[in-house]
């Protein structure tokens, strides 16, 4: 079978279940698990589906739930987290944003540390609640369901008056022109409060987000300090971020 007829019964086969698993597919089309990964992967560089961990997801014209997006790019997202965790140190005052790389984070910060966290996630409040010596703040408002954060006037104002030291957030797309990007206008408001409050910024984003640009800019590139990602600094993406000073993990 040839690759192309492969990728279409991939898209039938999710315009029908919404999701697919890679080792139905590899059973299915008589391939390794490795093909249909390679092929999951150029179909998610066309725009065309969301990878996850073991299989694809449909791309529609929405945002994914919170659910979705805690098993999208697993893999990828805890790498992210064991070298941004790295960056915390005890008596921070931090502030997360409520993207699932920093729940993996929140996960993996080491027992010893005694630090402050402000964040509008349940889910990573949730998980902080467990450490044995983080304060937790959580910072409130109106609830979005799907993504399980908090949003709102409010949410923004309160941010505005954190004074922190170092913030993690997520994002849809970082771009050397454009900046920080997000692809809804409240959430890049959040995000921009966000840096106004912290004397750090620490943007962590799986390969994909790099030098891709969404609607609505957040900040200007020169407000990050550091990107943290799951491939190597040495790739030559970074190149142009490199050369304005950004510190790239």
């Amino acid at each position: 079978m040839l690759k192309h007829e492969r990728h279409q019964i991939i898209l039938d086969k999710l315009k029908l279940n919404k999701t697919v698993l890679s080792i139905k597919l590899s059973e299915e089309l008589l391939v390794s698990e490795d093909t249909i990964r390679r092929d999951l992967k150029e179909l998610e560089s066309k725009n065309l589906i969301y990878k996850v961990h073991g299989g694809a997801l449909l791309k529609e014209n929405r945002a994914l739930s919170y659910d979705e997006r805690s098993v999208a790019d697993i893999e990828e997202k805890k790498k992210i987290a064991q070298k941004a965790v790295k960056l915390i140190r005890d008596g921070q005052v931090i502030i997360m944003s409520g993207s699932s790389t920093n729940l993996e984070l929140a996960k993996i910060i080491p027992p010893e540390i005694n630090a402050t966290v402000y964040t509008y996630s349940l889910p990573i409040a949730a998980e902080l609640s467990h450490h044995p010596l983080i304060e937790v703040i959580f910072i409130g408002g109106k609830l979005n369901k799907a993504a399980q954060v908090t949003v709102g006037v409010d949410l923004v104002n309160s941010i505005y008056h954190i004074s922190a030291d170092i913030c993690f957030m997520g994002t849809e797309g970082i771009d050397i022109t454009k900046g920080l990007t997000e692809p809804d206008w409240e959430v890049s408001r959040i995000k921009d409060s966000m840096i106004h409050a912290s004397n750090y910024v620490v943007v962590m984003c799986i390969s994909t987000k790099i030098m891709t640009a969404k609607r609505y800019t957040v900040v200007p590139i020169e407000k990050i300090d550091v990107i943290v990602s799951d491939i190597d600094p040495g790739n030559k993406i970074f190149n142009e971020l490199k050369a304005i000073d950004i510190t790239i993990i």
